[in-house]
């Protein structure tokens, strides 16, 4: 059994967690392999690469993981090879023993007494927060205002703040796993009246930690297995969330990502406290500095034209680029399931818009898109 983070990790939901990004870096290396000029492919698989090398890193860590270490040490045929497994292992020893120690700092210096996770089989009630564990990350999200550590006394007025230095810090709670955002953003009064006005939620938003990207991962997964349209919003791996900002609302069910100036990710569940909250999801985002995005031609573009989105470019639909997924005959009604992808840019005079279909000149490749949405100046 893991320990909860960021103590040691076992052997079993690490092999598993191996696994599947293993799977992941050969899709990924293929695809790339298909189509070498293509940047997007080419990003994927630089984070499939990075995501797999810390993955192995940790499993290597693991009791399973040293003695399979230790195994291919003590059956090497050469030096160098004896010599680079064995610096995998120093390394996983070190690493093991820093997650020991911070997990005894986080616990303010106790000890449970049992350094390891339990890998034969026991039972073990304590629930994990490992990535690699099944669970659902959104099954049960609270906020707890407060000072880190403090009680809660359901005070939501508390966190209804702007990234006050002087003030309490806002802590979420999301499936037993504390979370201490990096900042609060609320939106002007002027835009929460607008929304309003229109029956529409204009929620605060918490940013988290880049050591957070695995929830709001699984927040997006979620409402992949939920939604049957989901296929036309991609899902990063968790090491590129690592590198965005990530803002979600403080029940944890609705969201948008800034990466760089392109805004991604943006989703809300039908269950979030906050109803139909998607557009100011997208306020946020282009107050943060969200300047550009884009999308299949469905009901998207509409969304986005709301907030001030323009097409600038499009793009012919390419099977051989399909969502893993798309179900052609669900998105019949777009262009017979074969959608544009359409590129926009944030226009701020342009906010409230709407869109215009088929608007945007086409380009030869997808690179080119984004580059028209990177240029574009407000008229």
């Amino acid at each position: 059994m893991c320990k909860p983070k960021p103590g040691p990790r076992c052997t079993p939901h690490m092999r598993e967690r191996l696994d599947k990004i293993t799977a992941r870096l050969a899709q990924a290396r293929a695809k790339r392999d298909e189509n070498p000029t293509h940047a997007r492919l080419q990003r994927r698989l630089d984070a499939a690469e990075a995501d797999y090398a810390e993955t192995l890193a940790l499993y290597d860590s693991t009791p399973g993981g040293q003695d399979d270490l230790q195994a291919a040490i003590d059956a090497a045929d050469n030096t160098e090879a004896r010599d680079e497994l064995t610096r995998r292992l120093e390394a996983a020893q070190r690493l093991r023993a820093e997650q020991t120690e911070a997990l005894r700092r986080a616990r303010g210096g106790a000890s449970d007494g049992d350094d390891d996770e339990r890998e034969d089989g026991g039972t073990d009630v304590r629930r994990t927060d490992d990535a690699g564990t099944p669970g659902e990350v959104l099954e049960d999200v609270r906020v707890e205002p407060g000072p880190a550590g403090g009680p809660a006394d359901g005070d939501r007025a508390a966190l209804d703040r702007s990234e006050d230095p002087g003030g309490r810090s806002a802590r979420l709670l999301i499936s037993g796993r504390h979370l201490d955002p990096v900042a609060v953003h609320t939106l002007p009064k002027h835009v929460r009246d607008d929304l309003a006005s229109r029956g529409l939620s204009a929620p605060t938003l918490y940013e988290l930690a880049p050591a957070d990207a695995d929830v709001y991962r699984e927040q997006m997964l979620e409402l992949t297995r939920k939604n049957p349209y989901a296929a036309s919003v991609h899902v990063y791996e968790e090491d590129e969330y690592r590198q965005m900002r990530l803002l979600v609302t403080d029940d944890g069910k609705a969201g948008a990502a800034l990466n760089g100036d392109e805004v991604v990710s943006v989703f809300a569940h039908k269950d979030c406290a906050h109803p139909h909250a998607a557009r100011a999801m997208l306020r946020h985002a282009t107050a943060l500095g969200g300047r550009r995005l884009d999308c299949f031609d469905t009901v998207l573009p509409d969304l986005y034209a709301d907030a001030g989105f323009v097409p600038v470019a499009r793009l012919h639909w390419n099977d051989d680029y399909a969502p893993d997924g798309w179900d052609y005959q669900r998105f019949d009604s777009f262009n017979g399931g074969r959608p544009d992808v359409v590129f926009m840019a944030y226009d701020p005079d342009r906010v409230g818009g709407t869109y215009t279909p088929g608007a945007g000149e086409y380009v030869d490749d997808y690179d080119t898109g984004i580059t028209r949405a990177q240029t574009y100046t407000p008229h």
